[in-house]
C-alpha cells in the first residue's frame, strides 16, 4: 500500500500490522497525538460559523441528514455534512494521515467519505438528556454492502470521563445481531445499563471502553461497533468531529422494511444515481475520494 503523499513523522504513526490486527479483534483503534493543534482549533472556528449559518463552500442544499439551527437547549446539536459546509472542516476531514490509517485498518486500497457529523454536547444536569445511545452504524446503513467501513471520532478538546465521551463494546463487531441485540440498538434509548445487562444475563464476554482522548488523538472504530455516549456533567461543552468511511468495496445493496418498502437513507437522497437508477456511493459530491493507493495518497 503506498502512502507517498504522508509526511515522514506521519507514515511513522500508521498502525503496525500488530495493531491492525488487534483492531480487528476488538472493533476500534485509538490514535497517537497527529492532528495539529491549529488544524482543530480552525475546525472549531469553522463549527461554531456554521452555527450562526455561515458557509463559505459552494454546498447544495442538505436535505435529509440532520443540519441543526444553533440552539443551546438541545443539549445535542448535529449537523451532517458539515465538511461540505466549511473550508476549515474539509481541512479537517481531508487530513491525509487519518484517511490512511482507515485504509490500513480496514485493509483496502481506497476511502471514501460517507458522512461526517459534527456534535455539540452541551452540559446538562439531567443524566438521560445527554445520552446517545448505544447502536451501530451499520444498522443506519442497510443497503451499504460492506462491512469493513469504519468511523473516526475526533474531539475538538480533551474529553474525560466526565464529559460524555463515545463508549464502545468491544468484540461487538463480531456479534452474530439477532434479534435480541437488535432491540437494543437504537440510540434513542437513554439507558445505557440495558444493553449490559442483557450481555451478562446471556453470558456474553465484553468489555466497555470509554474514549478519553486527548486533544490531537482520534479514534477508529468498525461500522458493526457497539457505541453510544454518555451525558456531559462538566461546565464545557464537548465538541467532536465523527468522520464515516467506506472502503473501496462498498456499493449500494438495496433494503427494504418488514413491510417490504424500499429504504433510502438521508446520504442516499442526496446523491446522483447510477446506472440502474440506484444511489451511486461514488458521487463524488458527495461521496468524494480521501485516500486513493492508485493515486499515491
Amino acid at each position: 500500500m503506498s502512502f507517498q503523499r504522508l509526511k515522514d513523522y506521519e507514515r511513522a504513526v500508521l498502525p503496525s500490522q500488530d495493531e491492525i490486527s488487534a483492531y480487528e479483534q476488538k472493533g476500534w483503534y485509538v490514535s497517537p497525538m497527529i492532528i495539529p493543534d491549529e488544524l482543530i482549533e480552525s475546525a472549531k472556528k469553522g463549527a461554531y460559523a456554521i452555527y450562526r449559518g455561515e458557509k463559505n463552500r459552494d454546498c447544495p442544499p442538505i436535505e435529509g441528514p440532520a443540519n441543526d439551527t444553533f440552539d443551546e437547549t438541545k443539549v445535542l446539536m448535529n449537523n451532517e455534512y458539515a465538511c461540505m459546509q466549511r473550508s476549515e472542516i474539509w481541512d479537517l476531514v481531508s487530513m491525509p494521515v487519518i484517511s490512511a490509517i482507515a485504509a490500513r485498518l480496514a485493509r483496502t486500497h481506497e476511502i471514501r467519505l460517507f458522512a461526517d457529523a459534527l456534535m455539540c454536547k452541551f452540559p446538562s444536569k439531567n443524566v438521560k438528556e445527554g445520552v446517545f445511545g448505544w447502536h451501530t452504524d451499520k444498522a443506519y446503513w442497510p443497503s451499504c454492502s460492506s462491512n469493513d467501513m469504519l468511523t473516526a471520532w475526533i474531539p475538538l478538546q480533551d474529553v474525560t470521563i466526565d464529559m460524555g465521551p463515545m463508549h464502545v463494546i468491544e468484540n461487538s463487531q463480531n456479534w452474530e445481531m439477532d434479534e435480541a441485540l437488535k432491540s437494543y440498538c437504537a440510540a434513542g434509548i437513554k439507558d445505557l445499563t440495558a444493553l449490559e445487562m442483557h450481555l451478562k444475563q446471556t453470558n456474553r464476554e465484553y468489555r466497555n471502553v470509554p474514549m478519553t482522548l486527548k486533544k490531537g488523538q482520534l479514534s477508529f472504530h468498525n461500522a458493526n461497533t457497539f457505541h453510544g455516549s454518555s451525558a456531559n456533567t462538566t461546565s464545557i461543552p464537548r465538541m467532536t468531529l465523527t468522520i464515516h468511511m467506506q472502503d473501496a468495496s462498498n456499493v449500494h445493496v438495496p433494503a427494504f422494511n418488514k413491510n417490504g418498502d424500499r429504504i433510502l437513507i438521508g446520504y442516499e437522497r442526496l446523491a446522483k444515481k447510477d446506472d440502474l437508477g440506484n444511489p451511486d456511493y461514488r458521487d463524488p459530491a458527495w461521496f468524494p475520494v480521501l485516500w486513493s493507493e492508485a493515486n499515491g495518497g
